[in-house]
């Protein structure tokens, strides 16, 4: 087995299959394991791709990653706001903190705009949970728009003044232009599961409902969330697995008696393993472009319409120990759309005496913003956070910068059609498999990428790929 990318995804795989014997090699493209799950380490500081808590509903995951760590891990709290026309607002929102926090007027409006959207909206099937595609909009059209879910879900008032400018602020893209399957029922999407948390208490048959979910015991590990990766890594060397860094896949062919040769080097000659199998955790479109025999040119052209919005996440260590009023704060209008206080996570996180503070900067890959660097970035966000009271320039000792190209799967609209191209085209090639948040381009938790690596090794191995190479 040959797999693609050492994130949650691909480490949890490789466990399931090491350990039942298959040999498993991992290709991962970086200089460590975990992916967006992955820790920045550098000096005693640690910084994550973003602010994680790992929690599950399903216990046997829970037992699982939990066991990972002894001594235990200890349950804490997590604390979240949003800070909204000079207030911040409890997360999750409540109907009591709509009204109180964000002013008797804004509240009364917000209810009252939520009503008549409600009862005037017409009544909508389920979206279906493999391509999105859902019911026309309201102007017509294929398929339903973010603007018009959050619309008839919402109100007019919490649309134009909440939802779409942080949806777009986020996403860089009309709202409009989005497909409604930009707003998932059952992931950590943030933006939309608070709003969710206002009209209702439950998602799709089968799931935790939203506000249990968010309510669930959470862990983090002392030196940062990359640590669950890491001693997933453990188990897979453990049990025999292999799994390489440094080393970038960058063709996948099939061979004339089966099985695949996996080329890691752009050099023709570089190096090479064969297996029976390839499971692929990294973009689909970066996947499509390594193929042999190459895809059709109309399989070319849908990988070109599939794409991700990257992530930027700037550290600034300073000595202040206690800077924001939650773990994590989202934000309107400013450079940044959340910010990060590291020592609320640990206190490891970072050298004794120290703490980071990190803001999530929204772009579009390939844009001068995300080819900017730390120190422009910085000069950046400072003139907010200090007219904020957050920090100030002269605080920040040191600064840190953690980029991922392909964080957030875009769903535009019409995507749907173009990712069934992708997906028809690869359930063509016998022993060829995508998994995780890149791989199938759909945003998930971690745990939830735990769950769906271990379901897909159950399935290989009742299939008899026990013994396969």
């Amino acid at each position: 087995m040959i797999v693609l990318g050492a994130g949650v995804s691909g480490l949890s795989l490789g466990w399931r299959l090491a350990s039942s014997g298959v040999p498993v090699e991992i290709l991962e493209a970086g200089p460590f394991v975990g992916g967006l799950a992955g820790t920045v380490r550098e000096d005693g500081y640690c910084l994550d791709f973003g602010p994680h808590s790992f929690f599950s509903e399903d216990p046997r995951i829970s037992k699982t990653v939990l066991d990972l760590f002894d001594p235990p891990l200890i349950p804490a709290g997590r604390s979240v706001k949003f800070y909204y026309g000079g207030r911040y607002l409890d997360y999750p929102i409540t109907g009591t903190s709509l009204l109180f926090q964000m002013g008797w007027g804004s509240g009364i409006r917000a209810f009252g705009s939520f009503l008549k959207g409600r009862l005037g909206a017409p009544r909508r099937l389920v979206r279906s949970p493999l391509t999105g595609a859902g019911p026309p909009g309201r102007n017509g059209g294929d398929e339903q728009s973010l603007e018009d879910w959050a619309i008839e879900s919402f109100g007019e008032y919490l649309y134009r003044t909440f939802f779409k400018p942080y949806t777009e602020q986020f996403w860089l893209i009309p709202a409009r232009e989005l497909s409604a399957r930009a707003i998932p029922t059952h992931t950590r999407l943030s933006f939309a599961r608070t709003l969710a948390l206002l009209v209702r208490r439950g998602v799709t048959k089968g799931g935790a409902s939203l506000v249990e979910r968010e309510r669930l015991p959470a862990v983090y590990p002392g030196t940062g969330y990359g640590e669950i990766a890491e001693r997933i890594a453990q188990k897979v060397r453990q049990a025999g697995g292999r799994i390489h860094l440094n080393s970038r896949a960058a063709e996948v062919r099939r061979l004339p008696q089966g099985g695949f040769r996996v080329r890691h080097a752009l050099e023709e000659r570089g190096p090479q393993i064969e297996g029976s199998h390839v499971v692929s955790t990294i973009p689909l479109p970066a996947l499509i472009r390594m193929l042999h025999p190459a895809p059709s040119p109309h399989v070319f052209s849908a990988a070109d319409r599939i794409d991700y919005r990257p992530l930027i996440f700037l550290g600034m260590a300073t000595q202040r120990q206690e800077v924001l009023r939650a773990s994590y704060v989202y934000l309107l209008d400013r450079p940044y759309n959340r910010i990060t206080e590291m020592n609320k996570f640990s206190a490891r996180t970072s050298p004794p005496g120290e703490n980071i503070v990190a803001v999530e900067i929204p772009a579009l890959r390939e844009s001068p913003l995300w080819r900017a660097s730390k120190e422009e970035l910085f000069d950046r966000c400072i003139g907010s956070l200090e007219e904020d009271g957050i920090l100030h320039r002269e605080e920040v000792k040191r600064l840190f910068l953690v980029k991922a190209p392909y964080a957030y799967p875009i769903y535009r609209k019409g995507y749907a059609g173009h990712l069934q191209v992708l997906i028809d085209d690869l359930k063509s090639r016998p022993g060829l498999h995508t998994l995780g948040r890149s791989g199938e381009f759909m945003y998930m938790d971690a745990d939830q990428c735990i769950q769906r690596a271990f379901d897909l090794a159950d399935r290989l191995l009742s299939a008899g790929f026990k013994t396969a190479v």
